[in-house]
């Protein structure tokens, strides 16, 4: 039974013992609950090796993270920075650059719509809380599986089709958020104060990516679950080149 390989990438970490690479293991269980094979893409800056990867790959998986860094937008650094890794940066913009020249899937969760965005030249709000006058909560705090708000979704979206609602809650860990759009995407979603909650091409490209965390709840939450079917299944059919 053939399973496709839905690469996931990852961010390195420093501990007690040096530095480790790696994502959430509810990346990995979701992957697998939707019936595919999770391999981890370490970041690393050798863009060939990146594309050598990606080619050996069904889909790819941009996971969450820390914030995209400031200089890989192009602005000045916020107080509320936290979390940049421009390597991881590079990393991540190169498998974007070799998953769209292969005709692979791709699916961005919370960094990874930001990161997505910025890849196609777009930009990224680098803090909602002091930047959207009357922001909705958009971070859940301590408790990962909590639906924080809800977002409403474009009638005539891939994004609503893969959904199967108009409208659904959330889950929420984030202060950036897409602001202008990247070339060839179009916003699938919102949240109440007008963020961007989800992108898509625009042209029918196999490219879906939300600003929720939906590996928190896709074993209790159905939108959820069937985002990550969406990746797994598309893997499966193939790429026309």
């Amino acid at each position: 039974m053939f399973k496709p390989i839905i690469g996931i990438t990852t961010g390195i970490r420093a501990d007690g013992t040096g530095h480790r690479t790696g994502c959430p293991v509810e990346y990995i269980d979701a992957v697998l609950q939707a019936g595919g094979v999770p391999v981890l893409l370490p970041p690393v800056d050798d863009p060939d090796a990146i594309a050598a990867a990606v080619r050996a790959i069904d889909g790819l998986l941009l996971s969450g993270g820390g914030d995209v860094s400031f200089d890989t937008c192009g602005e000045q650094p916020h107080p509320a920075a936290r979390g940049q890794d421009p390597l991881r940066d590079r990393a991540e913009i190169a498998a974007i650059r070799a998953a769209m020249q292969g005709w692979i899937p791709i699916l961005g969760i919370c960094r990874g719509i930001q990161i997505l965005n910025v890849a196609l030249g777009g930009t990224v709000m680098q803090d909602v809380p002091s930047m959207v006058p009357g922001a909705v909560t958009h971070d859940s705090g301590d408790d990962k599986a909590a639906l924080a708000h809800t977002v409403e979704i474009e009638q005539d979206s891939l994004l609503a089709r893969v959904f199967g609602t108009a409208s659904t809650g959330v889950t929420s860990r984030h202060h950036q958020a897409v602001r202008t759009l990247g070339e060839g995407l179009r916003v699938n979603c919102r949240a109440p104060d007008g963020v961007i909650e989800g992108i898509e091409a625009a042209d029918g490209r196999r490219i879906l990516a939300v600003q929720c965390h939906p590996e928190s709840r896709f074993k209790d939450h159905l939108p959820f679950r069937r985002l990550f079917a969406w990746l797994t299944t598309d893997a499966q059919w193939g790429r026309p080149f």
